[in-house]
């Protein structure tokens, strides 16, 4: 191959870069990713953290300008769901991906060719955003139905240790799993 030809075409890829660089699905997706401290650029961008994205449009940034919003974008979509329009029928695979890790499951498919131990990584990075949590943070409601007396122990018992009603349960369910094993 010709050296000016080798040229010509890197010259001609970055100005297809530079131009899909522009492009305003390009531009969305990583001025939300960027606001909620999944990615950092070296330019700068207009931060939108309250904007609601496409899955096509994240999609086609990460495949023609920057794959690392493929690697991150699992992730965000399980973290900040309000944000994105996942739909299971439309994009199987990214909705795979994302349930298990919500399950927290240590293997996994790939999604667009990044690893799953590479998604896995950022299902629990902590950003900027302290009101989002961990995968592993978030709790649960559940209701239960217990006796008076009961109730009253548990209140008794989270007020001597200076805890709360949840925080004494979940301590003695840690005690009981440490017995069993």
């Amino acid at each position: 191959m010709n050296k000016e030809l080798l040229v010509e075409r890197i010259k001609a890829r970055a100005q297809e870069d530079l131009v899909k660089r522009k492009d305003p699905r390009f531009l969305s997706t990583m001025a939300f990713l960027v606001a909620k401290g999944f990615l950092n650029t070296n330019f700068e961008v207009l931060k939108r953290p309250n904007a609601r994205l496409r899955i096509a449009d994240a999609i086609w940034a990460g495949k023609n300008v920057e794959p690392r919003i493929l690697e991150v974008l699992p992730a965000a979509v399980l973290r900040l769901r309000n944000h994105f329009d996942l739909d299971q029928q439309t994009y199987p695979q990214l909705f795979a991906v994302v349930e298990l890790l919500r399950r927290n499951e240590e293997q996994g498919q790939d999604f667009c060719g990044v690893p799953y131990q590479k998604l896995k990584v950022w299902a629990d990075f902590p950003l900027q955003d302290r009101r989002v949590k961990l995968n592993q943070k978030k709790k649960i409601v559940k209701t239960f139905r217990l006796h008076l007396e009961t109730i009253e122990q548990l209140k008794k018992i989270a007020k001597d240790s200076n805890q709360t009603e949840t925080e004494v349960l979940e301590r003695l369910i840690k005690i009981q799993k440490s017995r069993i094993k």
